[in-house]
């Protein structure tokens, strides 16, 4: 009899969320709520995962990958991470830092020098303020940049620094940015039994890769994606992603230095307006969601709109990846229905 209610109780409690209170919302009504979100904002399809207690409890592939012909999005279905990939990157920096491969604190100009950059401000940048968005460097910019502030004095997003730190990363580890996934592999993707998870595209992620969409029309980004680029151009979906964060959570000990703040956001900036977001550390922007503390990052590229948000203290969260433009929508939609 003990054994029937046992069984019973297990079937009982498959299949269904916690949110960040404890309520429980079943994979149904979840995934009934997400694709009506999608309806709602046009997003073709969609790669998602909730954790709950450092494990996934749901993950799933929503939609289509490709409109025209017809196919799903499949566990195997792949995205652009686009600035998804500076997390990643950060642990990556530190890992070689831990490693006295690259000094956090010494400027970077004494690895490699920048030519693009003609404000003499910039010799004071270092890889700890690249990694907590503090350079003074705009977000994008090509030729003759000129610093927006000093060095380390006050946050501004910058994917350009994230580019310069990649740069110098590969002279010190003597590769070219082409071969700069390889080391990356061995000291990240390995270690956390992360497979076809790389900064560039390779052949079998190319076969898998969700057709990108803004409104209803297909776009392609046409950089190089063979060069390694740490800003956006990881390529992941929620099974892949999802492990690197419970990897995070479950071994804070270990990565603790991506959790701590570094510097607070000014009240007129636009992630903090925008994404409610209070300060950010060495990878990772905290913001409060109804009274809690929490990890946030997300990210676009053309076509792809990508975001995730961790609570440690109930080792709790999401990732999302969808192949739709902007869509940014999705974070508030998701966060309204798990942390409540």
């Amino acid at each position: 009899m003990k054994t029937l209610f046992f069984l019973l109780l297990c079937q009982f409690a498959v299949g269904q969320i916690k949110t960040i209170s404890g309520k429980k919302i079943t994979n149904r009504e979840f995934e009934a709520k997400i694709i009506n979100a999608m309806d709602s904002l046009n997003v073709k399809g969609m790669s998602i995962a909730v954790i709950n207690n450092g494990k996934v409890i749901y993950e799933k592939g929503l939609g289509l990958a490709d409109v025209k012909k017809n196919i799903s999005v499949r566990k195997t279905t792949y995205f652009e991470a686009a600035s998804l990939s500076k997390p990643v990157f950060c642990l990556f920096v530190l890992k070689l830092s831990e490693e006295g491969k690259i000094n956090l604190d010494k400027p970077l100009f004494e690895y490699l020098p920048n030519e693009n950059i003609k404000d003499e401000r910039y010799k004071k940048i270092t890889a700890r303020m690249v990694l907590s968005h503090t350079t003074g460097l705009p977000n994008w910019s090509e030729n003759n940049i000129v610093l927006d502030f000093d060095p380390g004095t006050r946050f501004s997003y910058s994917g350009e620094a994230f580019t310069y730190l990649a740069k110098a990363i590969a002279k010190i580890s003597r590769v070219t940015l082409n071969d700069l996934d390889l080391i990356f592999q061995n000291k990240v993707a390995k270690e956390f039994k992360l497979k076809n998870f790389h900064f560039i595209l390779t052949s079998t992620i190319s076969k898998n890769l969700a057709t990108a969409y803004q409104e209803n029309n297909p776009v392609k980004d046409e950089r190089d994606r063979s060069i390694f680029d740490p800003a956006g151009g990881l390529y992941a979906n929620a099974e892949s992603y999802s492990k690197f964060l419970v990897e995070l959570m479950n071994n804070y000990d270990k990565y603790k230095t991506m959790f701590r703040p570094v510097i607070g956001l000014e009240e007129n900036d636009e992630i903090r307006k925008y994404f409610n977001i209070d300060s950010w550390t060495l990878g990772l922007g905290i913001e409060n969601i109804n009274g809690t503390t929490n990890y946030w990052h997300g990210g676009n590229n053309l076509g792809y709109t990508n975001s995730f948000t961790l609570n440690l203290n109930q080792k709790f969260g999401y990732v999302f990846f969808t192949n739709a433009d902007q869509c940014h929508g999705m974070k508030k939609i998701i966060e309204n229905l798990l942390w409540k």
